[in-house]
């Protein structure tokens, strides 16, 4: 699977586990039946929360974030992210007509009318969980205890060898055996390395949660922002020549590219819409496919001040790109090169040996 069919998995792997014990066989039942097993499912929770804690293994550093989450049918929800240091985090809460977010740091407030449907549009369940079970084993390790609740503990692997980066190779994934909710995920590299950890504690169901909760209160002295969500557009797929009239930069192209590459698309985007006053930026991304669908991405984005930190990067290690700064992750099958050229942030993504993206990033030269 390419990565974007590994991210379908993964989330359509926390829906489905409920029917595989339900039906027993997967192979008894359709996919249709499946989804609506599945519905019936989702149909008998009314009210939930948690706290969310991930982990990630970046290299040789460990990183960790705490989430906690309320969520009431059917549109109200909040999220509290905890910051180190017992910092405050960012706040989003949804009271059924608004979604509110909240970011403290800059004391800032984003107000967004809830959209009647969804940004991205209805999902297909049914044909997401035929291709999950045409391309994925689940098998059952046993029942161990994950909060001092009993869970199911799964294994999910690819049915075959799949080339290109994934997100994950393999996952295990402990579900709840009262209320079929998953409690915690491990998600590994085709080395067998565990490279992400989510664990859901406290989980309570149907315990109803006043809409109190979902209340906010802007803070005193905050900026409000509100968005219009008219005003949002998935980015175009385009030619290059076309992304280059709509930029608002030159884009700045590799003269290498892998033998089996050729150039498919590129997108054009900014966040005028919805950042706060001098946080906009505009990012430009090329990608390249070959036939197997494996891609090389490369992102270019010019800030319209100071570019944020990526924590993410912090355990990469520092490479030189042309004499100048670079940073270098690997990420399971992923690895990620970023550096700047002028004012663009470059990053470029694939599932290349180290020495084939150094060549590719040193084939970006800045336009004379």
């Amino acid at each position: 699977m390419t990565t974007r069919k590994t991210l379908t998995a993964f989330i359509l792997l926390v829906l489905l586990v409920p029917v595989l014990f339900v039906s027993g066989c997967t192979e008894e039942l359709s996919a249709e039946e499946i989804a609506e097993q599945m519905q019936e499912k989702e149909d008998s929770i009314q009210d939930y929360s948690y706290t969310m804690q991930m982990t990630s293994h970046l290299g040789n550093q460990t990183q960790e974030s705490e989430v906690q989450v309320l969520q009431k049918k059917p549109n109200k929800s909040k999220t509290i992210s905890i910051e180190p240091e017992e910092e405050a985090g960012t706040i989003v809460v949804s009271d059924g007509e608004f979604i509110w977010t909240y970011d403290p740091k800059t004391n800032t407030v984003m107000k967004m009318e809830m959209p009647e449907t969804p940004i991205l549009g209805e999902i297909d369940y049914t044909e997401i969980i035929d291709e999950f079970l045409n391309e994925t084993d689940v098998s059952l390790l046993g029942v161990k205890e994950i909060d001092g609740r009993p869970a199911y503990l799964l294994e999910t692997s690819p049915k075959e060898e799949e080339e290109g980066f994934k997100l994950a190779d393999g996952m295990k994934i402990w579900v709840d055996k009262e209320t079929w909710m998953p409690l915690r995920y491990e998600m590994y590299d085709s080395d067998g390395d565990l490279v992400m950890e989510i664990e859901l504690r406290n989980l309570e169901i149907n315990t109803g949660i006043p809409d109190s909760e979902f209340v906010f209160e802007v803070p005193e002295g905050a900026t409000v922002k509100t968005v219009d969500l008219d005003s949002f557009e998935l980015p175009e797929e385009m030619t290059l020549e076309e992304a280059r009239e709509s930029a608002g930069f030159e884009i700045l192209v590799p003269e290498y590219i892998p033998e089996g590459y050729t150039f498919n698309y590129s997108t054009v985007s900014n966040n005028s819409w919805i950042a706060p006053e001098g946080q906009a930026f505009e990012t430009v991304s090329l990608t390249y496919e070959n036939e197997e669908e494996d891609s090389i991405y490369l992102s270019e984005t010019v800030y319209e001040s100071q570019a944020p930190d990526a924590a993410i990067m912090d355990s990469a290690e520092d490479i030189d790109i042309n004499g100048r700064d670079g940073k270098y992750l690997v990420f399971g099958d992923m690895k990620i090169l970023s550096w700047e050229i002028g004012d663009i942030d470059l990053s470029l993504t694939a599932s290349l040996e180290k020495d084939e993206m150094l060549r590719i990033a040193e084939s970006v030269r800045e336009n004379t």
